[in-house]
């Protein structure tokens, strides 16, 4: 049996502490991250998901913990740029493309131009439309559970910045709903 010493406890407490608080700041923020109706924000939600996915593919990736952290640091990062970036229409528009992306052949893309909404405040300095495009980038496949995936590759181009971003999405037998996996 092994002596609980101040050395062997203190990285135990430590880790605990740590993981604490970051939960708590996690909290912090997503609590103040809302909207006036109270739902959290688009940069929220994209910031979670990818977070999410990224810490995923992270720890797949590399098979660590440090590979897991660097994903998911990463993946909230682009996911906090798209969140704040696409407004409603323009989400909808890229699901669009995403769900035609789904069926079509490789590296075909579908793609939308989603002009801005008028404002009343300046209609002379309009800003340019954004341009969104889904493109399969392989086969989708079969698993095991009846589930179709495939690789699509996404991006949008808003205010002359461009982000892209390659995500497979799944849908179960029977269903049209597409969903967000990590590999």
């Amino acid at each position: 049996m092994t002596a609980l010493t101040a050395a062997t406890a203190y990285p135990s407490v430590r880790k605990i502490a740590l993981r604490i608080v970051g939960a708590m700041a996690a909290l912090g923020l997503a609590a103040a991250c809302t909207n006036d109706r109270g739902q959290p924000t688009n940069q929220t939600t994209g910031t979670v998901m990818g977070a999410a996915l990224g810490g995923v593919v992270g720890g797949l990736a590399f098979g660590s913990v440090g590979g897991a952290v660097g994903g998911a640091l990463v993946g909230g990062l682009a996911g906090n740029l798209v969140g704040r970036a696409l407004d409603d229409q323009e989400r909808r528009r890229l699901a669009e493309a995403t769900q035609y992306a789904f069926v079509a052949d490789n590296n075909v893309p579908t793609t939308y131009t989603v002009e801005p909404t008028k404002t009343s405040s300046s209609s002379s300095t309009q800003a340019p439309p954004t341009v969104v495009s889904a493109k399969p980038v392989a086969p989708a496949s079969s698993r095991a559970d009846g589930s179709t995936c495939r690789p699509i590759e996404l991006t949008a181009t808003k205010n002359g910045q461009t982000t892209t971003e390659t995500t497979t999405f799944c849908k179960s037998a029977g269903s049209q709903e597409l969903k967000p996996v990590a590999v």
